[in-house]
């Protein structure tokens, strides 16, 4: 499987790697440098880029990805562009990070097939485990 993971902050990153560890050929893109030079190891492909130019994702080879993960956290409006050219380029699944349940529901309008609220669920699965052990 071959995985776009566009956005290399702390759930973008642990995603690429824990990716890559279990098989996925990854590509992990971000426009910091120093994002990218810390991942490039651990990954088949690292990548500084604008992801919200669809001739950068292409020279890339994003639009071959089987599925693009767009978890641009510190840009919702970049987050929103990279879903629509996602979809624009043909992307089979495209997995979107969202920062609460308003911009989940704009990025699923938008075409992302699937959208993650990290924080939520995490703090979902903490309470039934917290839960278990009392």
């Amino acid at each position: 499987m071959k995985v776009a993971v566009v956005g290399l902050g702390l759930f973008g990153r642990a995603l690429a790697v824990d990716l890559a560890r279990a098989g996925a050929e990854v590509v992990a893109v971000d426009t910091d440098m120093a994002l990218v030079e810390d991942v490039r190891d651990e990954v088949a492909l690292a990548v500084c880029l604008d992801a919200t130019d669809a001739k950068e994702l292409r020279a890339q080879g994003i639009h071959k990805v089987d599925v693009l993960v767009a978890s641009i956290g510190n840009d919702f409006e970049a987050n929103q562009l990279l879903v629509v050219l996602a979809v624009e380029l043909g992307i089979p699944r495209i997995v979107a990070r969202a920062p609460s349940a308003n911009h989940a529901r704009i990025l699923k309008l938008l075409g992302a097939h699937e959208v993650v609220l990290p924080e939520i669920e995490v703090a979902e699965r903490m309470a039934r485990s917290l839960l278990a052990g009392a």
